[in-house]
Formats: C-alpha cells, structure tokens, sequence
C-alpha cells in the first residue's frame, strides 16, 4: 500500500473486525467495507472500460466478476499484509481467521474504503491501478473458465459440464454457495461464492487447473 493516511485512525477501523470489537468494544470495519466495495466496483469498472475498449459488456462483466471475486481480493490482501495486520477476537483467532478468503476480503475492502473518505476517489483508484496493473493484462488470456470447460467437455464427453449446488450456508447477506463441476459422470471440481454464478465459475476454475487446462 503506497497511501499514507493523514487520519490513521480511519485504518485503525478498517482493520478491527467485528470479533475485535465485539470483545473489546470500539468501531469496526462494516461500514468501510460496505464503502470499499462500492469504490472497487466503480474503479475495476472504469479500469476496464478504459483497458479494453473494443470488448462488449458481457466480456467487461466476466473480466469483472474475476478481479473483485473473493479469492482473488483475499490474495490482493495478503499481498499488503492484511492477513497479519487485522485486529480479531480470539475466537476469530483460534479458528484461523487469518486465513479466511471472505475475511480477508472484506478487510481488503474496508482499507479501500478508508483511503477513499482519507484521500479521495483519485488517491484509491492510483492504488487499486497500480495492484491491477499485472491482473489486468492477463485477463485476455484467462477467458470465462466455464467457456473454456465447456468446450473440452463437449469435445471429450459429447455434453456439457452439469454444475450442482452441494451446499448452501450462512445468514441471507452472507450466504456461502458451494457447487461442484461435473463432466460426463465424474464430479472434476468444486468451487464456492457468496452467489451461485460466483461459485459456478471457481468451480469451473478449478476444474480447469484440475484437468491441466488451466
């Protein structure tokens, strides 16, 4: 992160979990990370836009779903530290928090959130471009893995994958799908997300690297 906060109380916040401020008291990240995902939606949007001016809207939205998914937000966070600089409650703690793609994510979101009220739109999007710069020249070659899936299927078994939802768990603003990939009669993968599409395209992912497509 190359921001520096003149408020750094505002990365305080945006880096206590609600487990921290639960036992401890305080103010938590929530409303960052409500914040921080409004801005990233908007700046990955009009990175897009601007990076791939030939692509139509479907192709923009695929590119999108990829680079604010939680997978890769969690791994963005970890390449700040987030993983070893978030305030938890100790039972947050002992069940390995720190390793949680989800939480991750979110504090990834909350930081944003704080560099955006701390210095403005211009301030997140020069941090948010410069973390996916690299990502962002990939993305042509990483095409919506379930295309790519579906096409080996149909060569390999005649049909195409059949995605099933295995499970589906959490409070309805935190729900949690998990859907496995299955070609011809072998389940090859499973994936999951905060939302069925999200999930079908881990899975499919997944399946990919699997099958050493990937």
């Amino acid at each position: 992160m190359k921001h520096r906060f003149a408020n750094p109380d505002l990365l305080t916040v945006a880096l206590t979990h609600t487990s921290h401020a639960f036992e401890r008291g305080g103010d938590h990240n929530e409303r960052l990370e409500f914040l921080g995902d409004a801005v990233l939606q908007l700046c990955a949007t009009e990175l897009l836009y601007s990076r791939f001016p030939a692509d139509r809207e479907g192709v923009l939205h695929g590119y999108r779903v990829q680079v604010v998914s939680t997978e890769h937000l969690a791994g963005l966070a970890r390449q700040w530290g987030l993983d070893q600089s978030v305030l938890l409650g100790k039972g947050e703690e002992r069940t390995g928090g720190r390793n949680k793609d989800r939480l991750l994510a979110g504090v990834f979101e909350a930081v944003l959130g704080a560099i955006y009220l701390d210095g403005g739109y211009d301030a997140v999007r020069a941090e948010i471009s410069s973390l996916l710069d690299e990502d962002l020249s990939r993305l042509p070659a990483v095409a919506d893995p379930r295309k790519t899936l579906h096409e080996w299927s149909q060569r390999q078994h005649g049909s195409p994958p059949v995605y099933e939802v295995v499970s589906e768990e959490g409070p309805p603003h935190e729900r949690v799908f998990r859907i496995t990939a299955r070609c011809g009669t072998e389940n090859i993968a499973e994936g999951e997300g905060a939302s069925k599409k999200a999930a079908t395209i881990a899975a499919a992912r997944q399946a990919l690297t699997v099958l050493g497509l990937a």
